[in-house]
């Protein structure tokens, strides 16, 4: 069984692929919500989901979670396919980061692109359980 040893804690590797799933989906979810409470309340919009530093920070839990979900599953089953949701995922996921810090996009778009990120990312991240379990891990 591949694990990730932290400070003498042996950590199974798809504890990972649950924990990046989770974080992923809490993203997906906030920016689905987002444009509906702005429709429906525009006093939701302000506070801690709507600012920019919301999405850094996310982006600080989900890479650090899912970089080493990935290349650990990988180094187990070999299944290159996974990669191809998660790269792209983690990929508008950055872009949407930077496109927001940059004003260069509307709300909207920002969260078309990040959800369409999660969405991809939630993907990797079950490809890679699945591949995970087949090979046995």
């Amino acid at each position: 069984d591949v694990v990730l040893n932290l400070d003498k804690r042996v950590v199974p590797a798809g504890w990972l692929d649950r924990l990046g799933i989770a974080a992923s989906a809490f993203c997906l979810v906030q920016c689905l919500a987002l444009p509906l409470a702005l429709i429906f309340a525009p006093l939701a919009s302000s506070g801690l989901f709507s600012h920019e530093m919301f999405h850094l920070i996310l982006l600080a839990v989900i890479l650090p979670v899912s970089l080493p979900a990935f290349v650990l599953g990988f180094l187990r089953h070999r299944n290159a396919r996974m990669w191809i949701p998660a790269s792209l995922g983690l990929a508008l996921l950055l872009l949407a980061s930077v496109l927001e810090q940059r004003h260069a996009l509307g709300a909207g778009s920002i969260a078309l692109v990040t959800s369409s990120g999660g969405v991809l990312l939630i993907l990797g991240h079950v490809l890679n359980l699945r591949s995970r379990g087949s090979a046995g891990a």
